[in-house]
């Protein structure tokens, strides 16, 4: 890539795993109301979506949107936290028309919903089955953190360790934590 993909938007996390780990070679976390944007920027310089899938952590769902490009391979993954207070993302489907089956098999998967997709109907499950079977018991979650390994942190926002604390559940919050930002929403 010779230029910033993401320049100029808002990441909690801008980092670059070993893709011999990994299969990536980018890895960004969003704010919800960034996603489209992104996806907007991958489609324009020739990326296609792979695959979307959920992962029940303690934080929330994190949703991770896996990209590719035919004619300069490295894989790029867009991560979003669905929070469980909230768990509704904006769909994607208006950018990669093929995002609406994932969305629906996260949706039946993990009761994620994407506002806007233009077909909400489950996909997997039978109609009316709203038991969300990949979801942990909240024991057995762990932090997105545990995790998954950014590799080389490239930027990150200030948020992002309150969004995605670090280390095992239950670990003390750190000073940052608890003085946070009393006009910043997220702390």
């Amino acid at each position: 890539m010779n230029r910033d993909l993401f320049a100029g938007l808002p990441l909690l996390l801008d980092s670059r795993p070993s893709p011999e780990t990994t299969g990536l070679v980018r890895s960004v976390f969003l704010f919800p109301d960034q996603l489209v944007p992104a996806a907007r920027r991958l489609l324009v310089e020739g990326y296609h979506l792979e695959d979307i899938s959920g992962l029940d952590t303690v934080e929330g769902i994190l949703v991770n949107y896996h990209f590719d490009d035919f004619e300069r391979p490295g894989r790029i993954a867009l991560r979003v936290l669905a929070v469980r207070e909230d768990l509704c993302l904006p769909s994607m489907a208006a950018v990669f028309g093929g995002a609406e089956w994932h969305e629906r098999e996260v949706c039946d998967f993990f009761g994620v919903t994407f506002k806007g997709n233009p077909n909400p109907a489950t996909l997997l499950l039978p109609e009316n089955d709203s038991s969300t079977p990949l979801r942990k018991a909240e024991e057995g979650r762990r932090t997105v953190q545990e995790l998954i390994d950014p590799g080389t942190i490239v930027a990150v926002d200030p948020r992002f360790d309150r969004i995605f604390p670090p280390g095992p559940k239950g670990e003390e919050t750190t000073k940052d934590e608890e003085q946070g930002d009393p006009g910043d929403p997220m702390g």
